[in-house]
């Protein structure tokens, strides 16, 4: 009992190994083995993880001696004002083991420590990412078989599970912050995975660009929330979480950070938590860092499912749970709920206009965060972890099933991704992949919120609690929820009903230009192979059933009694409302595409005909991007073309004339140590040869050569005396 508390740590370390084995050993020549060390290393780590759960379940709590105890029951609760929307309350829960050790001195005791700490929420999210990533592995052994950098590619998604898993498990802010950076590197490596793919069209984003992209987007968060970490080191004096003494949640330091007022008029608690929130924000692409996003589906399809489900987007709302004391004790929680509202209902409104089968799942996953973020806002905690354990398992599936459609697509249109993503040159397709369209209808269902599917139960809690702490946030998330079901039953309806259109795909207006551009019009699409089926399976298991372990049924609170926290109340009128949102939004949706593209790829959207205005909008996403390059992007143009005529009209003269300048002391230097010290030095030299020579030669040992000297020297005495002396 508590071996696995004990030997956690191996949960990352297992993934790192892989890394650095496939990265820095002769198994990168060999694809398959890569592939598969990669993918047995994440099995390991899940067996681990799940036995770790297990033991959090039991109670077995391991003191810093190593002794094993009987888990205590016991709480910290941080008391929010009451005008603050909070739900059901949170208790920070003490921790089953904690292990440290000294890393960094930061001036006098203080020192920065590097170890892990599990509790309940760190459990759960461990066999979540465990066991999606470990899905996603094994799907990508099949999907990027063909690919000759599939080496590199399981040695960059090994790093990046690594680092969601000891961001996880961190046990303090700077660790986090460090694998949180970790991960932002690697999403730039794996977005930008196909780097030499480009487009004729000028105005599609290349795989490059979108890695660029993301980066350069996620650090605005990422900047603001290392100013927060920060500023709460400069209160604290400490970023090791707990509430100890000397631990960021001591309910001492969060009363004072409370009751400091900043210059601006909010108190040092309200600060550090929306700069905290900052680093959500462009973690989990909220509005308005959310453009990054969808132009991250320039990377291969299991890079989207693991950004999307385990980890990356996941990340910004754990953060915000993980520090979660420090928003109820400021003002930052009505930020958080409206940002989260409104994305929710943007995102979801975008991608009833999209085509890309990828891009409609990516808007999707904005918005499905944005009820995680809005969760926590109204202080449904409980409500907004659920969510995020059922939807990485339910967006994992849909993102791996799209890449599955995407597999057998190409079998037809080729490997243009503009064609074999577009869902108009789809149609049929339950009939050619029998298994992925029984996988993927359980991952729809799950995400529209059917009832008795994961998602309904979690997203029926996150209502729920808005309906009872801020009905104008429930009545955002509803209509959310509608569009939600009304533009997935678009993508069911036209993917996987209909005729098959992709025979005679429809016409790009510009060709693709890539190395593998080949067609197999002859082929119909085909199922993919059992790498790729087999994780879809197993994650539609979970689509279904996962809801069971949070029912809101008394007795049947598994998930909030297992994190130690008041369980959501049942609301049979909250429940009725959003059975029949869902229900109402796939029969809307089948309503208007069930005759869709009947005939031909290159027919009109229906909702295009009915509204071909408001259609442009959705499908130019509300032109935010383009917002963006006429603000932001034309300003930086502007900043960029001063600071090139800065650096090279003034710093490069600068620095040009720095250099001759110089060079003329060179010189003028040269002419002195010339002339004066080497020349001066050896003329001295040379005239005290010659004149010890000269001197020499007198001495020749003749008296009479002494005495004519002597005479001779008298002669010249006498002369100066009588012309000089007298």
């Amino acid at each position: 009992m508590g071996w696995f508390l004990q030997n956690a740590w191996l949960i990352p370390l297992l993934p790192l190994i892989g890394f650095v084995v496939i990265t820095l050993t002769p198994i990168q020549r060999n694809r398959n083995a890569s592939a598969w060390l990669a993918t047995l290393l994440m099995v390991g780590a899940t067996i681990i993880a799940l036995g770790t759960t297990v033991e959090v379940a039991g109670g077995v709590k391991i003191a810093a001696d190593g002794a094993v105890a009987a888990h205590t029951e016991e709480g910290h609760a941080i008391e929010p004002a009451a005008d603050k929307g909070a739900g059901h309350g949170f208790e920070w829960r003490d921790p089953n083991i904690v292990r440290t050790i000294r890393w960094a001195p930061a001036g006098g005791d203080v020192s920065f420590t590097m170890g892990y700490i599990i509790d309940p929420a760190v459990a759960a999210m461990l066999v979540m990412v465990t066991i999606t990533a470990t899905c996603i592995h094994l799907f990508s052994v099949g999907y990027m078989a063909h690919d000759p950098r599939q080496a590199r590619f399981f040695s960059f998604i090994s790093l990046f599970t690594a680092a969601m898993l000891a961001m996880v498990m961190a046990s303090n802010l700077l660790l986090f912050f460090m694998a949180w950076e970790i991960m932002g590197l690697c999403s730039y490596l794996l977005i930008g995975f196909w780097y030499d793919k480009n487009y004729a069209d000028p105005n599609q984003i290349t795989p490059r660009q979108a890695a660029i992209k993301a980066f350069i987007t996620t650090r605005i968060g990422d900047v603001l929330f290392m100013i927060g970490l920060a500023w709460l080191w400069t209160e604290a004096g400490t970023l090791e979480l707990g509430t100890g003494p000397g631990q960021v949640f001591n309910p001492a330091l969060l009363e004072r950070l409370a009751a400091t007022t900043t210059g601006i008029g909010i108190s040092a608690a309200t600060g550090i938590a929306l700069l905290i929130f900052s680093g959500t924000i462009g973690k989990s692409a909220q509005f308005p860092l959310h453009v990054w996003l969808p132009d991250a589906m320039e990377g291969p399809t299991p890079v989207s499912a693991l950004i999307h489900a385990a980890t990356m987007v996941s990340a910004g709302v754990f953060l915000t749970a993980r520090t979660f004391p420090i928003f109820q004790v400021g003002d930052a929680l009505p930020v958080v709920a409206t940002i989260g509202a409104f994305t929710a209902l943007f995102a979801a409104l975008i991608a009833v206009g999209q085509f890309d089968i990828k891009r409609i799942l990516a808007y999707s996953t904005l918005s499905q965060l944005g009820f995680m973020v809005a969760a926590l806002g109204i202080g449904g905690w409980v409500a907004a972890m659920f969510h995020l354990l059922t939807h990485a398992f339910f967006k994992a599936l849909l993102f791996l099933g799209s890449g599955s459609v995407i597999h057998g697509m190409e079998a037809t249109v080729g490997h243009d991704s503009n064609t074999a993503q577009d869902i108009r040159n789809m149609g049929g397709l339950r009939r050619f992949m029998p298994v992925t369209f029984l996988a993927y209808m359980a991952g729809f269902l799950a995400l529209v919120g059917f009832p008795g599917f994961a998602g309904f139960w979690s997203k029926d809690e996150i209502l729920a609690d808005a309906f009872r702490a801020n009905t104008l946030v429930w009545g955002v998330l509803s209509l959310a929820s509608l569009l939600t079901a009304f533009y997935m039953t678009r993508q069911i309806m036209v993917v996987f009903f209909g005729t098959f259109r992709g025979h005679h795909p429809r016409q790009q207006p510009y060709a693709f230009v890539s190395h593998d551009d080949h067609r197999h019009e002859a082929h119909d699409p085909h199922e993919s192979p059992w790498t790729m089926t087999a994780p879809l399976v197993i994650l539609a298991l979970f689509a279904v059933f996962a809801g069971v372990v949070n029912l809101p049924f008394d007795g049947f609170h598994h998930l909030a009694d297992f994190f130690g926290q008041e369980a959501g109340k049942l609301n049979l009128l909250v429940m009725g409302i959003s059975g029949a949102i869902a229900i109402g939004g796939i029969v809307l949706g089948w309503l208007v595409y069930r005759n869709a593209f009947v005939s031909s790829a290159e027919e009109a959207d229906p909702l295009e005909r009915m509204m071909p205005g408001v259609f442009t909008v959705l499908n130019r996403k509300f032109y935010v991007d383009e917002l963006y390059a006429a603000t932001v992007g034309a300003a930086a143009a502007v900043l960029t073309r001063i600071w090139t005529w800065l650096d090279e009209q003034v710093i490069d003269r600068v620095v040009i004339e720095t250099g001759r300048f110089t060079r003329f002391l060179g010189q003028v230097n040269f002419i002195l140590d010339d002339a004066l010290l080497n020349d001066g030095a050896d003329l001295m030299a040379t005239g005290t040869q010659v004149a010890g020579d000269r001197t020499r030669r007198t001495t020749t040992g003749k008296v009479q050569d002494y005495v004519a000297l002597a005479f001779a020297g008298a002669v010249v005495l006498g002369v100066l005396y009588l012309y000089l002396v007298r």
